[in-house]
C-alpha cells in the first residue's frame, strides 16, 4: 500500500510540474510568435517531444512547419526546463549551450555573402530576447553559451558576444598550428 501510494504521489507531482512547465513552454512561443502558441502546449516524456493541442487534434514538434517554430519551441522548451530545474535547485548542470540558432534564417544554399532579411533578423533578435529574459530572471544562475556565425549589431546580442573566433589572423577557436595548414584566406 505505501509503494502505491508513494508512485502515486510521484506521479501528481510530476504531472504538476509538467503541467507549470509547459505553460512556460507556451509563453515562451507566444513571446516568439510561433505557430501554435495559441494552444496549449505540452511536452510529451514518453514521445521526449512537444505537442500542440489543437481544436483539430495534437500536433506533434515534427509537423508545426518550418525550421522556425523547431528551433522556437526547442529554445522555449529548453530554457524552461533550465528554469524550473534552477529555480527548485534540481541538480542538472547550469549550463545550456546552443549552436547557431541562426542557422534557420539563412538560405539553403549559401550565396557568398549572407543577410539576413528583415523579418529573420526580428525573430532571430526575439529569441536572443528569451534567452536573455530567462538568463535575467535567473539572476546569473544559468550559463547559456552559443555558439554562432551571424554577428548581429544589436545590443540585445552585441552586448554579449564574449569573443570573435575568425581566422582572419588567426584567430579561430581551434588554431590552425593544430591543424598543421594555414588558415583559409576569407
Amino acid at each position: 500500500m505505501e509503494e502505491q501510494l508513494s508512485r502515486s504521489t510521484q506521479d501528481e507531482r510530476l504531472t504538476s510540474s509538467l503541467s507549470l512547465i509547459n505553460q512556460d513552454i507556451r509563453d515562451k512561443a507566444r513571446l516568439l510568435d510561433l505557430d501554435f502558441a495559441s494552444s496549449p502546449i505540452r511536452l510529451d516524456l514518453n514521445r521526449l517531444t512537444v505537442i500542440a493541442d489543437t481544436t483539430d487534434g495534437p500536433v506533434q514538434l515534427k509537423d508545426m512547419g518550418s525550421a522556425e517554430n523547431h528551433l522556437g519551441y526547442h529554445v522555449s522548451t529548453l530554457l524552461s526546463l533550465h528554469e524550473w530545474f534552477t529555480m527548485h535547485q534540481r541538480p542538472v548542470p547550469r549550463t545550456l549551450i546552443l549552436d547557431q540558432p541562426s542557422q534557420v534564417y539563412f538560405p539553403a544554399e549559401p550565396t557568398g555573402e549572407e543577410v539576413l532579411q528583415t523579418n529573420d533578423r526580428t525573430q532571430l533578435l526575439n529569441t536572443y530576447e528569451a534567452i536573455h529574459r530567462t538568463l535575467q530572471q535567473l539572476e546569473g544562475k544559468l550559463q547559456v553559451i552559443v555558439m554562432e556565425h551571424a554577428d548581429l549589431d544589436d545590443p540585445i546580442f552585441s552586448q554579449h558576444v564574449v569573443e570573435r573566433w575568425r581566422y582572419v589572423n588567426d584567430s579561430g577557436l581551434v588554431p590552425s598550428t593544430w591543424m598543421g595548414t594555414a588558415p583559409p584566406e576569407n
